[in-house]
């Protein structure tokens, strides 16, 4: 523990109120604190047994404070490898975290490195005088942002907003009163001069509670640019034109609002079913606005070392957004963001960007909790610090400042993965995880391909495997069990479903029984994981959005009862089941799979993964 009395007043207030376990004023290891001369950052022991640390910015500060309660304090003076140093985190399908949980996030993250922290809200934010905007979505109140961005300047962190400004406005334009706006479902008319003006009053809004100027404009995905309301067969205007003059409309509102904006960078690059821009086009970006490039799935550095450099073409400075591995899952993959990760960041510091935002998505539902991808945050913080920074010290950090195990994320990776179960799921951006929990146990499209015997052998070895490291915290053993009810649940689902199938096949009397049985064990580890997630929800987020998860797990228990049902009925009447009578072609997939009518995964995944 370190004392932190002798420490900033506001900067001591954030950490002790937010992280008591590991700060108090009155008590633990005196840590004194003293701004250095040339901006660098070192510790030099007291003669009374503490410690004085000389930092450069209050959030190297935070971290030099992490470091010690490591026992892993540089011994020479040090700058971190990136000057920004941030996180992005999605505020918008579905999942709104509470104030307080941000307070004591922004506080664990700047131990490890945090400089930078911005909320993703398409239309989660407060407009004056446009009470639907984002109504019964759990937006933020200019208040509550307000209260969030003192608490992090307290600590050095900059605070900003995140927004959409031209596609990914779909929850605006369901509402009939904003479709005057609209180019098409998702997609604002920059033709439109009411929509430029409406476009002004959001960015302004947006940007309003906040003391930093910087914003990000998003830009990103702008599928059906210029092919909706705005078409004119007579004179169109090719979407590339489109795109510029909306660029340059940004970077206007910006200037004429002292404002610095960001764009994503996948349009530029061609990245997003679209022709790149040429190296015409590239000269006509505006200079004033930053390019951020993302890209969640290379796994080769020459691949960002092209991107990075045709993005250099243009006058407008870069920074990247590498991603955490959080969406379309439960739990976060640590082990491919991780190494998606280091060859993202090791690519931007050797083309010299020193402007790095890891990103923590939430598509289809924003199921993936906060907590479950603390290894995955603190890895790619410790990287930004430092490339080089070893494995063993990021491990320490994740262990003594965070509060997890980092076997346990390993273990649960294990779980998530499809190689054990024979499961091949082509998009990199799905999980065999959560494919094979809301697989329809009746069709069984994806469990299928899955064999009972390897099922039970991979899910209890998962289960066993969380359930045997001891909780080092309070959150470490939340993880512990949700991830124990998550593996039990799903083994119990997919036993149910494939007995079902077998003894359906070979009208094995005893084997269907087994089934029901199964049936009915599964609902209640159904019941049990859904309750103890709810429980993990409301503690971590606001209740809007959870709905959504609610009816998903409710379908999920009903199929089952319905599969519970349908075979009674066949041992009572041998009257066919017509969807265990269900013939799969030689060559069906995974990706067959999500395109079926009737599977829950299809829904979950194509159907509303925007929410």
């Amino acid at each position: 523990m370190i004392r932190t009395g002798f420490l900033p007043e506001e900067f001591s207030s954030a950490l002790s109120s937010t992280l008591p376990e590991q700060f108090a004023v009155g008590r633990g290891r005196i840590v004194r604190a003293e701004k250095s001369a040339d901006g660098s950052n070192f510790t030099r022991p007291d003669a009374d047994g503490g410690v004085t640390v000389f930092y450069g910015t209050l959030c190297e500060l935070a971290e030099s404070l992490g470091d010690l309660l490591c026992g892993d304090a540089p011994s020479v003076p040090w700058r971190n490898a990136f000057a920004f140093r941030g996180v992005m985190i999605d505020c918008s399908r579905g999942g709104i975290p509470k104030i307080s949980f941000l307070k004591r996030a922004i506080a664990t993250m700047a131990l490890t490195g945090l400089s930078h922290l911005a909320l993703y809200t398409e239309d989660t934010f407060e407009v004056e005088g446009e009470p639907w905007i984002g109504f019964a979505r759990g937006g933020y109140s200019k208040a509550e942002i307000r209260e969030l961005d003192a608490f992090a300047s307290a600590l050095g962190v900059e605070l900003f907003p995140c927004i959409q400004t031209l596609g990914h406005l779909e929850h605006l334009f369901k509402n009939p009163r904003y479709q005057k706006y609209s180019d098409g479902p998702r997609i604002l008319n920059v033709f439109a001069p009411e929509s430029v003006e409406f476009l002004e009053t959001l960015i302004l809004e947006a940007s309003a509670p906040y003391r930093s100027k910087r914003i990000h404009l998003g830009a990103d995905e702008p599928w059906g640019l210029g092919h909706g309301n705005s078409l004119n067969f007579d004179s169109p205007v090719k979407p590339k034109e489109i795109y510029l003059r909306h660029l340059a409309n940004l970077a206007g509102i910006c200037e004429r609002n002292g404002l610095r904006g960001i764009i994503w960078s996948d349009y530029i690059l061609g990245h997003s079913g679209n022709e790149a821009l040429n190296d015409e086009e590239l000269s006509r970006i505006p200079s004033g606005l930053v390019l951020d490039y993302w890209n969640y799935v290379a796994e080769d550095g020459a691949e960002h070392d092209a991107n990075l450099a045709r993005l250099g073409k243009t006058a407008a400075e870069r920074m990247v957004s590498p991603g955490l591995r959080s969406w379309n899952r439960f739990f976060g993959n640590s082990r491919k963001a991780v190494l998606t990760g280091d060859v993202f960041l090791e690519s931007a510091f050797r083309n010299g960007v020193r402007n790095a935002m890891t990103t923590l998505w939430g598509d289809d539902g924003n199921e993936s909790l906060f907590f479950t991808n603390w290894a995955a945050v603190t890895h790619q913080l410790c990287r930004m610090r430092a490339p080089g920074m070893s494995l063993r010290s990021i491990r320490l950090r994740l262990e003594r400042i965070v509060g997890f195990d980092p076997r346990r994320f390993e273990a649960i990776d294990r779980m998530n993965s499809g190689e054990v179960l024979a499961l091949n799921i082509e998009n990199p951006n799905n999980c065999p995880g959560k494919l094979l929990f809301y697989d329809d146990p009746m069709y069984a499209f994806f469990t299928h391909a899955c064999n009972d015997k390897a099922v039970e052998q991979h899910f209890a070895e998962a289960f066993h495997a969380i359930r045997g490291l001891p909780p080092v915290s309070r959150e470490d053993r939340s993880l512990r069990r949700i991830g124990m009810l998550f593996a039990d649940a799903l083994r119990k689902k997919l036993l149910a479903s494939l007995q079902a199938r077998d003894g359906y096949k070979k009208r094995d009397r005893n084997l269907i029984s087994e089934a029901i049985r199964s049936c009915h064990a599964a609902e209640k580890a159904l019941g049990r994981f859904r309750r103890e997630y709810r429980s993990l929800w409301m503690a971590e987020r606001k209740p809007f959005g959870f709905e959504v998860i609610d009816v998903r797990l409710a379908g999920v228990a009903a199929r089952l009862e319905t599969l519970r049902a349908a075979l009674c009925w066949y041992l009572r009447s041998g009257r066919a089941v017509e969807e265990l009578e269900l013939h799969f072609p030689a060559d069906f997939s995974a990706r067959d799979a999500g395109t079926s009518y009737a599977t829950a995964s299809s829904k979950s995944h194509n159907a509303i993964w925007m929410m």
